[in-house]
C-alpha cells in the first residue's frame, strides 16, 4: 500500500488563510492593546479559530511575533535589496535613492509592526527583538557603505558616521513621526529623505 502522504492543494490554502488571518488578528489586538495584555484566546477569537490552531500552528504568543517578523521581512528582501544596490555601483547618489525607496515601502506596510516592537522593549518576552532588528539594519548599512572609497563621504564625516546618519535617518520612528503623527504623504517622506540622506552624506546640493 502507498504510504506517502496526500498533499492537498486546497487544504494547503485553507492552512495559509488562516494562518494570515491569525496573524492579522494578533498584529491588531498587539497595536490596540500590548503584546503582554494580549491572549492566545483573544487573539483566536478574532481570527475566528480555536486557541489549539494557534498553538499548532505557531506554538506560543511568541512565536506569532516571529511570523508576523517573517512576513513582514523574508530573506528576499534583503537579497533583493542587495542584488539592486549592486546593480547601483558607481552610483552612490542612487544607491542613497535606493535606501528611500526601500525604506518608504517596508514602512508604509509595517508601520503597525514596528510600532508594537518597539512599544515592546519593556516587556521580556519580546525586548531583545527590535534590539535585534535596529542591530541588523545598522550591520546592513555598514556593508553596503562599506564598499564606498573614503573620497565618497562629503568633508567632515567619516565611514562610520556616515552608516550612522543613513540608519538612524532612515528608522520607522522618522517615518512614523511624519507620516503618521504629521500627515505627511509616503511621497513626500521620500522625496525628504532623498534629499537629506545625500546633503547629509555625499554633501550635495538641493
Amino acid at each position: 500500500m502507498d504510504k506517502r502522504p496526500y498533499h492537498s492543494p486546497l487544504r494547503q490554502e485553507q492552512a495559509l488563510a488562516t494562518r494570515q488571518r491569525i496573524l492579522d488578528a494578533a498584529l491588531e489586538l498587539f497595536a490596540s492593546q500590548g503584546y503582554s495584555a494580549t491572549s492566545i484566546a483573544s487573539i483566536a477569537r478574532g481570527a475566528g479559530v480555536v486557541p489549539e490552531t494557534i498553538y499548532a500552528t505557531f506554538g506560543s504568543k511568541r512565536g506569532i511575533i516571529d511570523g508576523l517578523i517573517e512576513r513582514a521581512a523574508p530573506p528576499s528582501i534583503v537579497s533583493g535589496l542587495d542584488a539592486e544596490w549592486e546593480a547601483r555601483t558607481g552610483d552612490p547618489a542612487a544607491q542613497l535613492e535606493l535606501v528611500a525607496d526601500v525604506a518608504t515601502a517596508f514602512w508604509s506596510q509595517n508601520d503597525t509592526l514596528a510600532t508594537v516592537l518597539r512599544q515592546g522593549t519593556g516587556d521580556t518576552e519580546i525586548a531583545d527583538e527590535w534590539a535585534s532588528r535596529q542591530k541588523g539594519r545598522r550591520e546592513l548599512f555598514g556593508r553596503q557603505l562599506g564598499k564606498w572609497p573614503d573620497a565618497t563621504f562629503r568633508a567632515g564625516i567619516d565611514r562610520e558616521q556616515a552608516i550612522d546618519l543613513v540608519w538612524v535617518l532612515s528608522t520607522d520612528e522618522i517615518f512614523h513621526l511624519l507620516v503618521r503623527d504629521r500627515g505627511w504623504t509616503p511621497k513626500a517622506y521620500r522625496a525628504w529623505l532623498v534629499g537629506t540622506l545625500r546633503r547629509e552624506i555625499l554633501g550635495e546640493q538641493g
